[in-house]
């Protein structure tokens, strides 16, 4: 059968900044718990202490009515600005990139990255290359973000004292979002989003190689490179048990870990593992709590095929009736169970 795999793909107390490959969007809440509304909908999103990690529960995929960002809320949004006074210590380019920051609060992308660009800073290039992220102009984006890495060492200067606490939480995975800062890091998993988006895998790849030898316990780069490798057909055998072998001591104890695993699993279906693959997800699906629903009805639904492909219809079509009874409208849920 045809296997398919769906890979969907402080500026104040309180108050975050999201500039994520969706778009920008606004969370507001207590540290650890924020909700946020956006383009993508309504989201809750949790950190896990002691971790930078960021993990998401989304209310968008079939609610569509939920998906316009509400405006009466976009009116309450605080105005970020400097202070006169703080502003005559900024030079032209602090200025610019200052108003560039406020702009994209409110949501003007446009007058944003102009602003941006018109700082004529790296950090200018960088904000600009994540709008465009947001845009979908993967291109225009990576061209950006080389202006960055040509000039790494003038990289966060700008940023840093506008504002020292600036982060921004980038979607590694639909469900794991991470801050980052403007930095070497940052910039390097910004690049990967362009370069994954345009199919430029082996540039891709090469880049998330340099930043796992620079701290190969980052977690954060760790999905970032399985995401990349598990579902690409450029991505050779070698490789698949390379990322099969370094996330071999993965404990399930965080949702990042689930989703590592998630994608762990099918990395050992196309080394035509398949059972063990199964059993992996089973170990997975029985640790739900404070984990994302998506990823448990995704988990369901890669089991549910594999189940299939090994000919076990009967648990198939369990798995595919829990993802039924939980959300009706997923996928091609119903066309699995026969009722159209």
């Amino acid at each position: 059968m045809g296997f398919r795999f769906y890979k969907r793909i402080k500026i104040m107390p309180g108050v975050s900044l999201n500039l994520s490959k969706s778009g920008p969007s606004l969370s507001i809440g207590p540290k650890g718990m924020k909700h946020t509304i956006g383009r993508k909908g309504t989201r809750t999103t949790f950190s896990i202490p002691g971790t930078g990690i960021y993990y998401t529960t989304s209310r968008s995929r079939t609610r569509k009515k939920n998906t316009s960002t509400n405006n009466s809320h976009r009116q309450s949004i605080p105005n970020t600005q400097s202070g006169f006074f703080s502003q005559l210590f900024m030079s032209a380019e602090e200025k610019k990139f200052n108003s560039g920051l406020n702009a994209f609060i409110q949501g003007d992308n446009f007058t944003a990255k102009k602003n941006f660009l018109d700082s004529n800073s790296t950090d200018g290039y960088f904000m600009a290359g994540f709008i465009s992220l947001g845009e979908k102009k993967y291109s225009e984006a990576e061209g950006y973000f080389d202006k960055c890495r040509g000039a790494i060492s003038s990289l966060g200067k700008i940023a840093n004292k506008v504002n020292d606490k600036l982060e921004i939480l980038l979607e590694v995975t639909d469900y794991i979002e991470a801050p980052i800062r403007l930095d070497k890091r940052g910039l390097a998993l910004c690049c990967v989003e362009a370069y994954q988006n345009q199919g430029k895998y082996e540039k891709a790849l090469k880049i998330l190689e340099e930043i796992w030898n620079d701290n190969p316990s980052d977690k954060i780069v760790c999905l970032s490179l399985i995401d990349l490798v598990a579902v690409a057909d450029e991505a050779t055998a070698q490789i698949l048990k390379e990322i099969v072998e370094i996330t071999k001591d993965v404990e399930n104890d965080t949702p990042i870990d689930t989703n590592i695993l998630y994608l762990r699993s099918y990395a050992l279906y196309r080394l035509d593992l398949v059972t063990a693959a199964v059993k992996e997800l089973s170990k997975l699906i029985r640790k739900k709590k404070d984990r994302p629903e998506e990823l448990i009805l995704d988990i369901r639904y890669l089991r549910g095929q594999m189940y299939e492909e090994l000919g076990e219809k009967a648990k198939a079509k369990k798995d595919y009736e829990f993802i039924f009874a939980q959300e009706p409208e997923y996928q091609d849920i119903q066309e699995k169970l026969g009722l159209f």
